[in-house]
This record gives structure tokens, sequence and C-alpha cells, in this order.
């Protein structure tokens, strides 16, 4: 902690208590404006009594209000600075007073048409509750209670490493809450929230919600188009409503209770979302979504349990997918080669899964299942080495477009009995059985498996295959 003065007129000063962080450097803030205005015989100082007291000021007068003792007040005029301490010099008034204990402040009865500044810089925290007029509201040390009600003002809120109340007005909010256990309530305003603590941060539908989380810890429970930038090393609990999005996230757990959201960025995140879900550039995450999830360059250790899915994937993606509908994967969309996994086992509906450049591994799961090997995107033709199983179930098809990259491609559970069959799509041969006969032509056998070769030097090879047919095979 360290110490503050703000000087006053008629020799008056009071030390406020500062615990630190952002709220240290707008208290200095403070006292150079009061030091400011006294050098230039613009300041007038008041000593607020308890109770009500009321004072006119002029518009070339800064008008400063001072509390040095515990108790309640109710000043009704045109200040400009309000601020709770104990006075610098013991002497100037009766020994003993202090405002160390509790102080609070009923802010109905200021007028000032500019901005009010409340600093409460006492041990226990001081209680203000806003009237009407906008303002800043400095709790530097202690407990503080900021009551909005349900005012519509504008505020900036900065508190210290107390564990502080903030209850928002409806109007513009910029809260900045300190290092403690806060609790944070907002309402059907525009609120601006940085969370330093582990806090309780909780909105309603209406209010305009943009939260960032720097601590950590923190259950944030806000309604729809609500924004969250989860910067906090240490994982928070995190629901939103319809429309809302969460950047970033370390571990933390995130609810999406409305039609859409988006989270982008997360790493090792729990997610569940009701409705439809966007995910941008996660790595590691758990996913459970009841709609449609689109899944956009992530990668790492990733489980999806979704109605149907559309996923680009990354590099090192190792994907367990498990949906009932349609899921539809590409590689490569960065135009780069990748190594990715993805394990459709579990799923029962149909996947459809894109090869390109790189190492990749595919899993159908039980449902019929569509791969396309070799396919390229924008410049990027690289070679396509894979291993695909089709999974057990309905009939799976396998192949290529015309214009496929060369590549080396394995697939383990070719079965003509269970209808499995080879596509060559987009060829428009003149004779079709006579391009099928030619492809057979370049069939080896070898250890019980079968290889043929296509055009562009891709090679196919069907394990535990001896016996390829013209009937496996389809050229359109």
């Amino acid at each position: 902690m360290s110490i503050v003065t703000i000087v006053g007129t008629s020799g008056t000063a009071i030390h406020v208590t500062v615990d630190g962080g952002r709220a240290q450097g707008l208290a200095e803030l403070y006292a150079q404006q009061m030091a400011d205005a006294f050098q230039k015989n613009k300041l007038a100082s008041v000593r607020l009594a308890q109770g009500d007291s009321s004072v006119t000021g002029t518009d070339s007068v800064t008008l400063q209000g001072m509390i040095a003792s515990t108790g309640d007040y109710a000043p009704h005029g045109d200040y400009t600075f309000i601020g709770v301490g104990n006075w610098a010099d013991s002497t100037a008034y009766r020994a003993g007073e202090t405002a160390d204990g509790r102080v609070t402040i009923e802010g109905a009865g200021l007028t000032s048409t500019g901005i009010v500044t409340i600093l409460g810089g006492n041990t226990d925290g001081i209680t203000f509750n806003a009237g009407s007029s906008n303002g800043s509201f400095l709790g530097v040390s202690g407990d503080n209670y900021f009551n909005g009600a349900s005012q519509s003002a504008n505020w900036t809120i900065v508190t210290a490493a107390g564990n502080d109340t903030i209850l928002a007005t409806n109007g513009t909010n910029d809260i900045d809450a300190g290092t403690g256990e806060n609790l944070i309530m907002l309402q059907r305003g525009v609120n601006r929230v940085v969370s330093e603590g582990s806090d309780t941060i909780r909105g309603i539908s209406g209010g305009q919600d943009s939260v960032t989380l720097l601590g950590g810890n923190s259950f944030v429970t806000l309604k729809e188009n609500a924004y969250v930038a989860d910067q906090g090393s240490v994982a928070s609990t995190i629901t939103l409503g319809d429309n809302s999005s969460v950047v970033g996230g370390s571990g933390s757990i995130v609810f999406f209770t409305g039609a859409k959201g988006t989270l982008t960025g997360a790493s090792n995140d729990t997610v569940s979302a009701l409705g439809d879900l966007r995910v941008d550039q996660g790595s590691g995450q758990t996913l459970s979504v009841t709609g449609a999830l689109s899944f956009i360059a992530g990668t790492g250790s990733t489980q999806v349990q979704a109605s149907q899915a559309t996923l680009w994937g990354a590099d090192h993606l190792s994907l367990s997918l498990d949906v009932t509908g349609t899921a539809l994967w590409t590689g490569n969309q960065s135009a780069s080669s990748t190594n990715e996994l993805v394990d459709a086992s579990s799923s029962t509906g149909h996947l459809e899964a894109w090869s390109g450049a790189g190492n990749q591994t595919l899993i159908g799961g039980q449902g019929g299942d569509h791969f396309v090997f070799g396919t390229s995107f924008g410049d990027n033709r690289g070679a396509t080495n894979v291993t695909v199983t089709g999974g057990s179930g309905a009939a799976n098809t396998f192949g290529v477009l015309s214009g496929h990259t060369a590549g080396d491609v394995t697939i383990t559970d070719f079965s003509a009995a269970a209808g499995n069959t080879f596509f060559m799509y987009n060829y428009r041969p003149g004779n079709a059985q006579k391009e099928i006969n030619a492809l057979l032509g370049t069939a080896t056998v070898s250890g019980g498996n079968t290889s043929i070769m296509l055009d562009n030097d891709m090679k196919v090879t069907f394990l535990g295959v001896t016996d390829l047919k013209a009937s496996d095979f389809s050229i359109s």
C-alpha cells in the first residue's frame, strides 16, 4: 500500500491509502489536479459534515468536498471532486478523527453538469449511491460498493485490491475491477469491464456487455450479444446468450445458450452450445454442439460432438468426431501441408472427407462415408499421403477428382461385398469400360494387397484385396 496526499484550501489536506494497480495512477492524477487548481487559486475545499450539506459552486472554481470521518454523507451542490481519507495534519481538527471506518455517500444531491470524481481512500472502503450526474468512482482501498441503482448516468469505475461490489448504471459504464474477489452486476447499459481478480460478473437482457478477463477463476454470466476476451492465466466459467462470442481462454468452461455463438483462439477449453457454434483457430478443445458446428483451422487433440459439422483442418489436428448427421472435413485450407488425424468411428452419421497435401489418417463411422483424395487448394498441389478406414455400417465410396495431386493412398477395409466402390469423377472418358480395364492393367499384388497407379503419379493400395474387378470402379 502507499499514501497519496490530496491538498485542499484553508491549510487542509487528506491522506488516502492506495492498494496499487490502475487505481494508484488515478489517485495520483486526482492529487495532481487538486494541486494544480490550488496553485492557480481555483480550488475551494469544503469539509463535509455528516448528513445533508449544501454548497453552491461557480464555473471558475473547482469545488472539492473532503471527508475524514466515518459515517453517512449526503452532499448537495456542484462538487467536482469528493475525497475520503484521513487528515494529513492531525492537529487541524479534533484529535482522533478518522475515516478508516465505513463511509457512505449519497450522490443524489450532486448537481455538477460535468464529471464528478469520488475518491475513496479509507481503510474500510466506501459505499456510493450514484445519482443523475456522470462521474468517476475510484475505490482505491478497502472493500467498496458502487450502487448505480436505476440511474442512467455514465460512470468510470475503478477499484483496487479489495473485494468490491459494483452495480452498474443503465448508462455507459467503464469498469476496471482490481485484484480482489469482486461482484459486478451489469444492467441495461453499455458496459465495458476489465476483470483483474477472481470475479463474479452478471449481465441482463438488453445490456451491451464486453468483458476482458485478466485474472481468471471467474464466473461470467451474460445474455445476448455479449463479448468476452478470456486472457486470464487461470480458467474461468463463462455462460453467454445468443449471438455472443469468446476470444482466447485456456482451460475455461464455456456455455453458449442461444441460437448461435463464436469461439476464437481458445486452448483446452470445454465448450457446450445449445445452438450453432463457430470455432476459429483453437487448440485441444472439447466441443459439444446441439446444432451445427463450423470448425476452422483448429489443431491439437480435439473432441467434437455435434448434430452436423463443417471442419477445416490445420496442422497437427487430432480430431475425435461424433456426429449424428453429416460432417464435412477438408485439410489444407491454409494452402499448406498438414499432418492430421480424423477419427469418426463414434459417429452414426455421414462423413465426407477431402484430403490434401501432407500425411493424413481418416477413419469413417457407422454411416455411408465418402472420401476424396489429393485435392488441391489454391496454389498448393503438394502430394497427399493418406491412410483411410471406411468404417462399419453402410457402403463407403473412395476416389479422386480429375486434376488430383500425386500421392500415396492406403485403403484398409475396401470390400466389394459391403458395396464399397472407387470413383474417378469429372474425367469424362469416351469409353469408361476401356479406361477401367487400363487402370486394372496397372495392378500389382504383393503380400495379399493390391496397388494400382492413377494418373498424376497417385498410387492407391487396397489392403487385404487380391481380386479387384471392373465393378469395383466408377469413372465418369
